[in-house]
């Protein structure tokens, strides 16, 4: 019998990351339904018994997608507003993340928000997390010198703003964006 340690060291043997990667692909091309384990073994050309190396059961690899979706996603957008900087480059920063796709996966976040639609305990992680988001945009208002009742209104309005484009799917081109993000920032932000 191969041991699990024996299982992590073979190239070919998908290890937890493996498993999770191909589950949130999964999960985007078509929901928490088609994040099935005999599927998802298919798709990493093993067995399914190579997935209970892994995991426990499917709720086990459901709870490791919600983290991925956290300490990717959702730590991304805090980590912006968090490094040094003034609260103008931080926030563009933010808008940077937002703008290059490449460690904020809107795909990603609009697969998770339907999820959250059919299941309350991922909803509620889900609203602590946009809670979370919209508070840390507000405290950088505040420290740019807003007050407190507009600080927390163009942080919701920023907030609600990113999560209707990404929802609204308009298939903008990148040079759009680029084109619009100068006249965003000063109707959000102030900064002209």
């Amino acid at each position: 019998m191969q041991t699990k340690a024996r299982a992590d060291n073979d190239k070919d043997t998908p290890v937890e990351r493996d498993w999770i990667a191909a589950a949130r692909e999964m999960l985007i091309e078509g929901g928490i339904s088609a994040v099935q384990i005999n599927p998802l073994a298919g798709r990493l050309g093993v067995t399914r018994g190579g997935f209970y190396w892994r995991f426990k059961n499917r709720q086990d690899l459901l709870d490791h997608l919600l983290l991925d979706w956290e300490s990717s996603n959702a730590r991304h957008f805090l980590d912006r507003l968090a490094e040094p900087g003034t609260p103008r480059e931080r926030m563009e920063r933010l808008i940077d993340l937002w703008m290059e796709e490449r460690q904020f996966d809107p795909r990603l976040e609009a697969a998770i928000r339907q999820w959250a639609l059919i299941d309350q305990a991922v909803s509620q992680r889900v609203r602590t997390v946009d809670l979370g988001r919209i508070k840390a945009i507000a405290n950088l208002l505040l420290e740019a010198g807003y007050s407190t009742n507009e600080a927390e209104a163009r942080a919701r309005i920023t907030y609600f703003h990113q999560v209707g484009y990404y929802t609204l799917e308009l298939g903008e081109t990148a040079q759009e964006r680029l084109a619009m993000r100068p006249h965003y920032t000063q109707v959000l932000f102030g900064y002209s």
